[in-house]
């Protein structure tokens, strides 16, 4: 069962008396984070030797590990604070932001703050939202998705317009593949 339909759950059931809410929040926010963590040691310390063996298959090269690298080092802190928050993608930020060799200690910081928010507000939601965890969770969903879906256009338009200044000033595109 996906974490916040169990965080849900749990604040569902804290609700009628069954779990302790604060023992729960506790418990979940040590558990996002120390996932997190783990996530991020998979990244740090095995996700780049797979990333150089099998990368070519999806045209992932170094120059692309460095502009990650660079990415995390400039934006790294709210791109783990705000991916807790996308269901989708969530499992996937810690990862990268290890391949990408993010401070630990900047990584810590804002996953520590954002897992404790993240908890408490999906278990507050099913303790006063009760029997109707099921439209929170879809609420959740479709807000997950929108969210994915305005960082998938936002890097498109961005893609689109360093594409086009490349081509308007005569730069070739280093980020083609060759034949």
């Amino acid at each position: 069962m996906p974490g916040d339909v169990t965080l849900l759950v749990a604040g569902m059931l804290a609700s009628h008396g069954t779990l302790n809410l604060w023992l729960l929040a506790v418990i979940g926010s040590f558990g996002a984070i120390f996932g997190d963590s783990a996530g991020y040691a998979i990244g740090r310390f095995g996700g780049i030797k797979v990333v150089r063996r099998i990368g070519h298959y999806f045209r992932v090269r170094d120059s692309h590990l460095e502009k990650a690298q660079k990415y995390f080092d400039k934006h790294g802190g709210k791109t783990i604070f705000v991916g807790r928050f996308a269901t989708g993608i969530k499992s996937f930020i810690p990862v990268a932001a290890g391949i990408s060799r993010m401070n630990y200690g900047t990584f810590l910081l804002y996953n520590f703050v954002a897992s404790i928010l993240n908890v408490t507000l999906l278990l507050v939601l099913g303790y006063f939202f009760g029997e109707s965890w099921q439209r929170i969770n879809e609420w959740l969903g479709w807000a997950g998705s929108i969210l994915l879906g305005i960082i998938i256009v936002a890097a498109a338009v961005f893609w689109y317009m360093r594409r086009r200044r490349r081509e308007m000033s005569g730069e070739e595109d280093t980020d083609q593949v060759p034949d």
